[in-house]
Formats: C-alpha cells, structure tokens, sequence
C-alpha cells in the first residue's frame, strides 16, 4: 500500500498514515468509493481467465458460460449500491415521462435485474404498483429475494429464468407499461429477437428504456473516449464470450456495440427511441416508444 502510495509511511516515527483527500476513495459506504469497488473488478475478470484463454483454440469452446462468472452478482451489488446512494435509479425517476408512467402503471419490469438493488428501491418508492424481475444467474435471485425480504416488500416478484424464453410467457403478453433493462442487450446472443420480444409484452402505449455502454460502433471513434481501455477489456473477458456460449447463432455484439447500432436495432425491432441521455461515468439511458 506504501510503495502504490495509497499508504503514506512517517520513516523517521516508523508509522503509517492514509491522508485524508484519499479516504473517499478507498471508502465503500453508499454514495461513496466507486474506485475502491472498481478495483474488484480484477477478481471478477481473473476468475474467468483460464475459460477465456481455452476459447482461444482452435478446437476451444466458442465461449463461456454464465455459470463460470460467479463473482458476476455481488461485484455488479457492490457497483449499483454505489451508484444508487439509497435512491431509485435516476434514469427512471428523474425523467418526467417515464417517472409519470410509473406512477401510473399496473405493472413494471426489470429484466436482467440482477440482485435488485434497483428494482427494491423503486418497489419501495411505489408501494402500490407490481414490479417484475427476472435473471439468468440463480445466486442473484437469491440475493434479490433476500433484499426484498429485509425491505418487507411485497409488491415485487423475482423470477429465475432466461429473459429470452420469459418474454415468451402467455401471461406477459401486452402486460407491462414499462420495461427496462442496463447492460444486458450487448451480452445477448440475438439481441434483435429480445428487443422485438420486448416489444410484444408492452402495452401499446407501453415505454421501454435500456441503459447501456455509452460508446461508438466505429472502433476509431471510441479511442479518445474515457475508460474505452476497461470497457473493451471487460467485454472481452465477459459480454463476448458469455453471448457465444449458447447454441445456434450468436452476434456477439460486446459492451462496445456503439449507440448507432443501438439505434438501429432498436428502429429494426420498432421502436421509437425519441430521446438519449448519459448517466455516471459510461452508461447512456434509451428511451423508447412502441410503435403500433
């Protein structure tokens, strides 16, 4: 810690003393301390190195599997508490359209919810309306559950399940007035189909919102971009491989697919994205209209 000047050392007392303009950082308290959490991230990247290394064979796995990345949920827990501070995520409540159409709704839905920090907080907020989550990895359903216990909420349900087959459920046929999903679309394999099937558990006058990478799709716009380095790396060691672990066809996008493909395939799967929005560091909010 002395010698990566985290610590500073007193050589002629012997002692040791962290100075006070460093103690935020290395803080993990809500609100608090994002670079302190970033720092796992080089656990939750290095559990998966070997897997990664044999997908470069050339008789290797296509990918990785979802079930290797089991430091996945409590590494991206840490990263939402941080963020969140205690508050529903702002790229809802702070945009006036989609804030009214959750005060008005029947029913709401987070699919790739994670752990459900996000989705227990806007559950909290609005006692009386239904909220859905659903995600692939079974040890964050778990800790969705258990959060949603220790808040007493009983207005939200937690569903196990691969979002793609889920939106295929008879009963979430033209069900909700909002869907949102964060960094979920690029680990996909056909995230064309997920967003057309989206589009078919919306109401007509449904929104659906999705939070991902703020990025380029041309590799040569993202160079000069703050933390291009991280986020092509992670996409590499996890969105990448995860996405072509499945069978048939896979594109593959990574965390790096850019806003103009987004766009794209969002018009493609009818949509009317009217507005854009950066939130945090690296996120961009889409806000999107069903077309009818």
């Amino acid at each position: 810690m002395v010698v990566a000047r985290i610590v500073e050392a007193d050589l002629e007392n012997d002692t040791f003393y962290l100075p006070p303009d460093r103690r935020k950082a290395l803080c993990t308290a809500e609100g608090e301390g994002a670079p302190a959490v970033l720092c796992e991230g080089i656990p939750w990247l290095s559990e998966v190195y070997k897997d990664i290394m044999e997908c470069f064979k050339k008789d290797g796995p296509r990918g990785v599997s979802h079930s290797k990345y089991t430091l996945d949920p409590p590494f991206f827990d840490a990263m939402s508490s941080i963020r969140l501070g205690g508050k529903a995520p702002n790229y809802l409540t702070d945009y006036e359209e989609i804030k009214r159409t959750i005060e008005t709704s029947s029913a709401v839905c987070d699919i790739g919810c994670g752990t459900g920090s996000s989705l227990c907080l806007l559950a909290r907020d609005y006692p009386e309306k239904e909220f859905h989550g659903i995600d692939l990895m079974e040890n964050a359903i778990v800790m969705a559950k258990s959060r949603a216990a220790s808040m007493q909420l009983s207005n939200i349900t937690f569903h196990l399940g691969d979002a793609m087959k889920a939106l295929e459920w008879e009963d979430w046929s033209l069900k909700f007035d909002l869907v949102w999903c964060r960094d979920l679309v690029h680990d996909l394999p056909r995230p064309d189909l997920f967003l057309k099937g989206v589009k078919d558990v919306l109401k007509d006058d449904g929104y659906f919102v999705m939070v991902d990478v703020a990025s380029h799709s041309k590799l040569a716009d993202n160079i000069n971009t703050p933390l291009s380095s991280v986020l092509y790396t992670s996409s590499l060691f996890r969105c990448v491989p995860m996405s072509l672990a499945g069978e048939g066809e896979s594109m593959a996008l990574g965390a790096m697919w850019g806003r103009e493909r987004a766009l794209e395939m969002l018009a493609e799967a009818g949509f009317d994205c009217f507005h854009t929005q950066k939130y945090y560091t690296y996120d961009e909010a889409f806000y999107c209209r069903k077309l009818k």
